[in-house]
């Protein structure tokens, strides 16, 4: 097995971090509505620590950095939470967009050479038709309801409140431009998460196709969703999955199961464990933040 090489390590890490920052500036674009001028920097932060928070239980990052950032810029937590919970569905169809330009040209490159990555390979290409299908359909109902006020008034004063409080965190898909701004972050994210990973496996193998990886994204993205603290095991064997029944040709032949399990092992380490760390600091500084908020405004 060849031993990492630090370049690529080096070009991955940038990656993790261009990425993250990204995320950050997405999420600003659709709170723009909500709040203009919510700084940079807290984008960043609590972006973050939404990878931090989301280790146990999972998908709680989502809901507990939203409200450390609407209560530190004194806007409706439910504006925010809306417009992070958003953002996964921009992931899922930035996702379903990428592996549909795969499907179309770059899918008789690289086939399957067995039996269970043929099943694999037809499993997500139905999924990914199927997916942009209920995308088109979702997005379509969400436009008619932002832009609708016919229903406004049959709603009940009791969930009115809470219920347009949410949907403002939706308003910024009425704005043509922060549309278009919104969904080529989305598609320029995956594609620097893409490169984050080619970087990364081309730090275990000479030669690796770029293509490649938009294939074992769309796999491994299958299990990130499921449940589990920080993606951990979910990641990893769905990477194996891809590397081992797609991508054999490019292992070593003495034991090609071993290094897809060290390529994987090490890409989910160098893609998180930063994040995590930094995170964590940034995590005890908000909650100092905010205990320093509370006593202020107690006195």
């Amino acid at each position: 097995m060849v031993s990492a090489r630090p370049p690529w390590l080096a070009a991955g890490l940038c990656c993790v971090a261009l990425h993250m920052t990204l995320r950050a500036w997405r999420w600003g674009v659709l709170l723009s509505p909500v709040k203009k001028g919510i700084p940079f920097r807290s984008l960043v932060s609590l972006t973050l620590v939404k990878y931090v928070i989301n280790v146990v239980p999972p998908r709680l990052g989502e809901v507990a950095a939203s409200v450390l950032l609407a209560k530190k810029e004194r806007i409706s937590s439910a504006s925010v939470i809306a417009a992070s919970l958003f953002e996964r569905v921009l992931d899922t169809l930035a996702v379903l967009v990428l592996f549909a330009l795969y499907l179309v040209f770059l899918a008789d490159r690289y086939v399957p050479g067995t039996q269970r990555g043929r099943e694999v390979f037809e499993t997500i290409r139905h999924a990914t038709v199927i997916g942009l299908g209920a995308m088109a359909v979702a997005a379509a109902a969400l436009m008619l309801i932002l832009r609708s006020r016919r229903w406004h008034d049959r709603v009940p004063r009791v969930i009115a409140r809470h219920l347009f409080s949410f949907l403002d965190g939706l308003r910024a898909m009425q704005s043509r431009s922060a549309v278009v701004e919104t969904i080529l972050l989305s598609l320029l994210i995956w594609l620097v998460i893409s490169t984050q990973l080619w970087c990364l496996i081309r730090a275990y193998l000479e030669v690796f196709p770029f293509a490649g990886t938009l294939l074992i994204v769309a796999v491994t993205i299958v299990g990130v969703a499921i449940p589990t603290p920080g993606g951990i095991g979910g990641f990893q064997f769905f990477m194996d999955l891809s590397l081992i029944h797609f991508f054999r040709a490019y292992l070593t032949a003495a034991d090609p199961d071993s290094q897809a399990a060290g390529i994987s092992n090490g890409a989910y380490v160098v893609s998180m464990v930063p994040v995590m760390l930094v995170g964590l600091v940034l995590l005890q500084r908000h909650r100092i933040d905010g205990i320093g908020g509370l006593t202020a405004s107690q006195d």
